[in-house]
């Protein structure tokens, strides 16, 4: 690692942006999830999410590195037949290849889209930060009620 102090202090700068109205910068957690798998969802407070993303990166990239080296292996075992002139294990060791790749390939691919996801997540969250979690207020009333027709869901305040 180069300098973890100039890391550090860029991460403690970057954590404390705000937007002009006081509000969070909803880009910074955006960043984080693209560089720390869960990130900006840490930045969110929401941990449990940031567990479930960190895992499900964890999980892909670890699949896609166990099939590319089932997927090496394979490889030199196909060379090692071909040049041998056994055809039976020659189109069993081309099935596992073609089988691996694909497999390392999708691995990848779900591995982006868990990355995009945790991004979009982590930006709409910080979105509604400031959501007004309290609707009701003393007075209001939720109800269902029976009309003519059927059910009605009224808001009174």
């Amino acid at each position: 690692m180069r300098n973890p102090g100039k890391i550090l202090i860029f991460l403690v700068i970057l954590f404390s942006l705000k937007a002009g109205t006081g509000e969070p910068n909803h880009k910074v957690p955006l960043f984080l999830s693209f560089v720390f798998p869960g990130g900006g969802q840490i930045y969110n407070r929401r941990y449990v999410k940031a567990a479930v993303y960190a895992a499900a990166e964890g999980v892909m990239v670890y699949g896609a590195i166990t099939q590319h080296n089932r997927y090496k292996n394979s490889k030199d075992k196909l060379k090692f037949y071909k040049d041998e002139g056994d055809f039976y294990k020659i189109r069993e060791y081309e099935y596992y290849a073609d089988r691996y790749k694909r497999e390392r390939n999708n691995f990848i691919w779900m591995g982006v889209a868990a990355v995009l996801l945790s991004a979009g997540d982590a930006w709409v969250d910080s979105h509604f930060k400031s959501f007004r979690r309290d609707l009701f207020i003393k007075g209001d009333e939720l109800s269902v009620r029976t009309s003519g027709t059927g059910l009605k869901l009224v808001y009174e305040w």
